[in-house]
């Protein structure tokens, strides 16, 4: 018998899924959660493995009915009476720095993927969680041995936008090799603020927010209130890196983006 597993990148950067007996390859998905699904809301109160840090220790948290919560990885087996049972491994998901250092998540994929538990969303704002790097694309470092680190920024689930500069980059991989950054990447910000409101219209978000933020192209547009236009390009660009030993040694894709009218990509590194 095969295994049968959605990975989220929380799961690949640490989280664990729970054995659950005889899996099948053949299992259909279930028609209404798929593994595809990547957020869901919860029909009722209950726990899903997460557990939060109050008074020096990590308790259960019971999450409220109509939470969203992140699907970070499914898992499949036939049940007694011959049809597929999903479990789901699920997270608060991308929330701001202060929040999510406070939460730890166990007990992976043990949670019915039911309809009866759950209620699957799109999310408004698709950008959400994406990691935004300036410039018209990745480039190579001095030895043309892999990307050259650049500052980044992203906005998080519960309307944080979180800054990185160019030195809090280079400390996390995380942050320059991947599209999206997960809930188990959870590293402190150069800066962060609160977003007041966040519109989407076609190819284009807007994020107002109350401070502006070093490194970023703020627009004010009001007392206190400020302004990031973020539209997508709909191009494309790709990079290889190297080669050593006539072989890339990373290859580099990303979509193209403005924000405020300056360029910033969205990509991915991949490491030969």
């Amino acid at each position: 018998m095969k295994l049968k597993i959605k990975w989220g990148l929380a799961v690949v950067a640490g989280l664990t899924v729970i054995s659950l007996g005889s899996l099948s390859a053949r299992a259909a998905t279930n028609p209404y959660l798929t593994d595809r699904t990547g957020y869901v809301r919860t029909k009722k109160a209950m726990y899903v493995g997460i557990y939060q840090k109050q008074r020096g220790k990590y308790r259960p948290v019971k999450v409220k009915k109509n939470t969203l919560l992140a699907v970070e990885a499914t898992a499949s087996e036939w049940g007694t009476n011959g049809q597929v049972k999903t479990k789901a491994a699920l997270t608060y998901g991308v929330v701001n720095y202060q929040r999510a250092k406070t939460y730890k998540y166990r007990n992976m994929a043990s949670v019915p993927f039911t309809k009866a538990n759950f209620k699957r969303v799109k999310l408004r704002a698709p950008i959400r969680t994406q990691i935004f790097h300036p410039g018209k694309g990745f480039t190579a470092n001095a030895d043309n041995s892999a990307a050259a680190p650049t500052a980044a920024f992203y906005l998080t689930l519960d309307n944080y936008l979180q800054y990185y500069d160019k030195s809090a980059v280079a400390k996390s991989p995380y942050l320059t090799g991947l599209r999206w950054v997960s809930s188990s990447v959870v590293t402190k910000p150069t800066q962060a603020v609160k977003v007041a409101k966040v519109t989407v219209k076609g190819s284009t978000t807007k994020i107002d927010y109350n401070r502006p933020i070093k490194g970023l192209p703020n627009h004010k547009i009001g007392k206190q209130r400020y302004r990031l236009t973020v539209v997508n390009q709909r191009t494309t660009g790709h990079l290889g890196i190297g080669p050593i030993d006539d072989t890339f040694s990373a290859f580099a894709s990303w979509t193209n983006y403005t924000v405020n009218g300056r360029p910033f990509h969205f990509g991915e590194i991949e490491y030969g």
